[in-house]
C-alpha cells in the first residue's frame, strides 16, 4: 500500500516536472514580446508546486519520524509556537501552529495532503501510534 502511495508522489512529481517546463516557456515567451503573464497561470502553478512540496515534506517526515527543529515549534513551519502545547502528544494541536493547521483546513485543491494530514491519518488509522510519538 505505502509502494503505491509513493509511486503516486513519484508520478505527480515527474508530471509536475514536465509540465513546469512547458509552463516556463510560455512565460519566457511572455516576456521576450512584452505580454503580461498571466496571473491565474502563476497562481495554478503556484498551488500547485505548494502542494507537490507538502507532499514531499510528509512523506520525508514520515520516512524518519523527523521531529519539529525547535521543541515547541510547528513542525510544519518551525517558527510558530504549537497551538496547545499542553495537548497529548498523538494530537495535531500539539505539534502545528493554528496558521498551518488553519491553511491546511482550508485548502480546497484536490491534491492537497500536507504533514498535519500525514499525522493526524497515522493516528486515524493506528490508535497504537499515540503513545509512540514523540513530540
Amino acid at each position: 500500500m505505502t509502494a503505491g502511495r509513493d509511486l503516486d508522489l513519484l508520478d505527480r512529481l515527474s508530471q509536475t516536472s514536465r509540465a513546469l517546463g512547458v509552463i516556463t516557456a510560455e512565460l519566457r515567451v511572455c516576456q521576450v514580446y512584452d505580454t503580461p503573464l498571466n496571473s491565474e497561470t502563476l497562481r495554478e502553478t503556484g498551488n500547485t508546486l505548494r502542494s507537490l512540496g507538502e507532499a514531499l515534506l510528509a512523506r520525508a517526515a514520515e520516512l524518519d519520524g523527523t521531529p519539529p527543529a525547535y521543541p515547541g515549534r510547528c513542525a510544519l513551519c518551525g517558527a510558530e509556537p504549537v497551538s496547545h502545547p499542553h495537548a497529548e502528544a498523538w494530537m495535531v494541536e500539539n505539534r502545528f501552529c493554528a496558521d498551518c493547521i488553519d491553511h491546511c483546513l482550508t485548502d480546497t485543491h484536490h491534491d492537497h495532503w500536507c504533514p498535519i494530514d500525514t499525522f493526524a491519518r497515522a493516528h486515524e488509522t493506528h490508535p497504537q501510534n499515540k503513545a509512540r510519538i514523540d513530540v
